[in-house]
């Protein structure tokens, strides 16, 4: 083989190689682009959450190389998202305070409008009153549907650890809420889920 068969070799090579990076990518973007935008815009503000989105599927881009095989990918990208939205938020100097706003059919049948409304803003404040990191781990149950494992993943801890850290959480909420109002009851995870997903949002 002469030079120029060298040559043209290295170029189906790289060729090839390119190919399939791009292939990869596409099916990462394709399968995980509708998690990581909501992700991202439920910690960021709706005007800035394009930006954000693109720069962690541009790190993902930048390193494809060291993605994990599926399921390994998701939380990957999780964590990916994770550390953009912090630098976002770094740039910015803005702080986000998201608060969880529970739909009025998550309290007891049969109370009234008004103690429904009276529950949300007690659910709304026990959330804001957990401290950063358990409040995190709520979140990504509760709002992106991140089984505990993959959440621990995001949160660079382990599976035991991020249990404790969840179940504190959840405790912490449901002993504050009882508290405030003891009729209240926070009893089963699917109706806090359902409700903490369509209401939440982001505030500057």
């Amino acid at each position: 083989m002469n030079v120029r068969d060298h040559a043209r070799a290295d170029n189906h090579v790289m060729r090839d190689h390119r190919e399939g990076r791009e292939r990869r990518f596409e099916a990462l973007y394709i399968a995980h682009y509708r998690a990581i935008a909501g992700y991202v815009l439920r910690r960021v503000a709706a005007d800035e959450a394009d930006d954000v989105i693109a720069q962690v599927f541009t790190v993902a881009w930048r390193r494809l190389d060291e993605l994990p095989a599926p399921p390994g990918d998701r939380p990957w990208l999780f964590g990916v998202a994770r550390n953009c939205v912090a630098d976002q938020r770094r740039s910015e100097r803005r702080r986000f305070h998201l608060r969880a706003r529970l739909s009025q059919d998550v309290v007891t049948s049969g109370s009234h409008a008004s103690s429904r409304h009276l529950f949300g803003d007690q659910v709304r404040a026990a959330i804001g009153a957990l401290r950063p990191a358990d409040r995190e781990a709520l979140r990504l149950v509760l709002w992106d549907d991140l089984t505990h494992a993959e959440a621990a993943a995001v949160l660079g801890c382990s599976p035991n650890a991020f249990e404790l850290r969840y179940r504190r959480a959840r405790n912490a909420v449901r002993e504050a809420v009882i508290a405030m109002s003891p009729a209240a009851r926070i009893d089963q995870e699917p109706p806090l889920r359902a409700a903490q997903k369509k209401s939440g949002t982001a505030s500057s």
